[in-house]
């Protein structure tokens, strides 16, 4: 094996993870090396991971705080859950995986890009990583941060409270709260229209509602701070199919299935989520309740036609 020392060392890891003492005779051994370049593997693990090596007898060694180590390594298990997310990740964009900071060689011999290849639509890169840097301590250490955003025109917001990073419908977003009282504070931010970010001194406690609602909304559309009502559509049976192999919003559900078509029932809190869904597939959805939701879509699709 051409990388040896890598594959011994790790080999001593795997082995440590489930025992506490390194005797270095046995290991020179069992690797067939020098007793001095098994000391020197556990000078290098002990460098790396920064925990201290003590003797604990003769030859014998033991790392303190070696639950250091254990909370990096993977067990079998989590090796395989970790295949599954790579190659997932990698058939739909690899260039998705450095934002998690995953190393490239490691990716290389986990992933069989024989067996997959999906095409999605155009991934957005992101322009200024250093911002993103300084974005993810902020989430991670609960910091409050001014921004300078760009949309229509230039903005600025202060006292954000960052809680989460979000990739949805091929974007990056940042969440974050403010005490405005439209959506309870709750802005989805592009990063990259994010042209600057002070991070501050003050922290702040995560609000958990907005955490649960990042971990359950449907769309961009969705409402912070709306109660959830619920919409009956019709959908011909000329595209029937394609809502009954996905789900175009998380609460889909099929009601009832005719002869002409579907009846589907969704639960929204905001009407944009089911008018932008209903305008896309025009002319062959229809809102059957609340009947005021299908008096703006058509009011929309005169718009278009006009």
């Amino acid at each position: 094996m051409k990388d040896k020392k890598v594959f011994n060392i790790l080999q001593i890891l795997k082995d440590l993870s489930k025992l506490n003492t390194v005797c270095t005779k046995e290991y020179a051994k069992k690797l067939d090396v020098s007793v001095r370049t098994v000391q020197r593997y556990l000078e290098d693990i002990s460098e790396f991971f920064d925990i201290e090596l003590v003797q604990e007898s003769r030859g014998c060694y033991k790392f303190l705080n070696f639950e250091k180590v254990r909370e990096i390594l993977l067990n079998h298990e989590d090796y395989e859950d970790f295949e599954k997310f790579a190659n997932i990740i990698s058939a739909f964009n690899p260039k998705l995986l450095k934002y998690f900071k995953v190393e490239e060689k490691l990716l290389k011999k986990i992933i069989n890009d024989e067996l997959f290849y999906i095409k999605i639509s155009p991934f957005e890169e992101i322009m200024n990583f250093s911002l993103f840097q300084k974005v993810k301590k902020a989430i991670k250490y609960s910091q409050m941060i001014d921004v300078e955003y760009e949309s229509e025109q230039l903005r600025r917001f202060e006292n954000l409270r960052p809680h989460k990073i979000v990739f949805a419908e091929g974007n990056w977003y940042l969440v974050t709260q403010d005490d405005e009282e439209f959506n309870g504070g709750v802005k989805f931010l592009r990063l990259n229209f994010i042209k600057k970010v002070e991070l501050k001194s003050k922290e702040f406690k995560k609000n958990r509602d907005l955490l649960k609602f990042i971990e359950s909304f449907q769309s961009l559309m969705s409402a912070y701070d709306k109660p959830k009502f619920e919409v009956i559509v019709f959908v011909d049976r000329e595209v029937e199919r394609h809502f009954k192999a996905k789900k175009f919003l998380d609460s889909q559900t099929i009601v009832k299935d005719t002869k002409e078509g579907l009846i589907l029932k969704y639960y929204i809190n905001d009407e944009n989520e089911i008018l932008f869904l209903a305008k896309e597939w025009m002319p062959y959805m229809k809102i059957i309740s609340p009947s005021h939701l299908q008096d703006k879509l058509q009011n929309i699709a005169k718009e278009i036609l006009d």
